[in-house]
């Protein structure tokens, strides 16, 4: 017999709204480009679960193993900034590291977090992400995160960032070797997902990470990216008009 599915399995506009973190204006946007699973219920929208949970793993996949954006760029520049997500204490310029591992061991261990977090755990399922695909997707920087993030219940969504004395070897297939490294700390893949998306936009900038290696203060760094975003803003706002 077929499994009998649960109120739990069928999602609202407003339950999907809250699962993907986004505003129910964003939702109904993608149903007008037929981006998302849905079902008609009369005059209702309503959304399988496992459908959504599907649709999400396929856009994990276009947009850390092909660099797609497709769906995602539907979402509004306020979901997905990486500016708020930074602070200074998360911030380090100049660093040395011998190796990705001794900088991914860094940047856990002296990373400001939930106390709660066991950091050698994190260690391990960010190193575990990179054995399976390196996430320097750009040639000069990367965007390590957990496998996945649930089991460290993050109390936020966090962009731990470190600019690099020299290139750093990410075993990336192309060769990619960056220079500046944005570790994502979400507490959900949905978030991960918002933030990989829009840093790979926004690092994919190379004048930016010029930038970024000559920053002298972590205010600098964030002041230097808050401005890019800012450029990205008006940019799509000009498309969509």
């Amino acid at each position: 017999m077929p499994e009998t599915q649960t109120a739990g399995d069928i999602l609202t506009i407003r339950q999907l709204a809250e699962y993907l973190m986004v505003s129910e204006k964003t939702v109904y946007r993608m149903l007008d480009r037929n981006e998302l699973p849905a079902m008609r219920v009369g005059a209702q929208w309503r959304f399988r679960k496992l459908d959504i949970d599907t649709w999400l793993a396929e856009e994990v996949r276009r947009v850390e193993y092909d660099g797609q954006r497709g769906a995602l760029d539907a979402f509004a520049t306020s979901e997905i900034a990486i500016t708020p997500l930074l602070a200074p204490e998360n911030i380090w310029l100049s660093v040395a590291s011998a190796s990705r591992d001794d900088l991914l061991a860094f940047l856990t261990r002296e990373a400001s977090i939930d106390a709660h977090v066991d950091r050698d755990q994190l260690f391990r399922s960010i190193r575990d992400r990179e054995e399976i695909c390196s996430t320097a997707v750009l040639e000069g920087a990367a965007f390590p995160h957990p496998v996945d993030p649930r089991p460290f219940r993050f109390s936020r969504k966090r962009v731990l960032l470190a600019v690099l004395r020299q290139p750093l070897d990410f075993f990336d297939p192309h060769g990619h070797r960056p220079r500046v490294v944005a570790a994502i700390l979400a507490r959900s893949v949905q978030g991960q997902l918002l933030a990989f998306s829009r840093a790979i936009k926004l690092f994919s900038d190379t004048a930016l990470l010029k930038r970024l290696h000559a920053a002298q203060t972590p205010d600098d760094a964030i002041g230097l990216i808050s401005d890019a975003e800012t450029l990205l803003s008006r940019a799509k706002q000009t498309e969509v008009a």
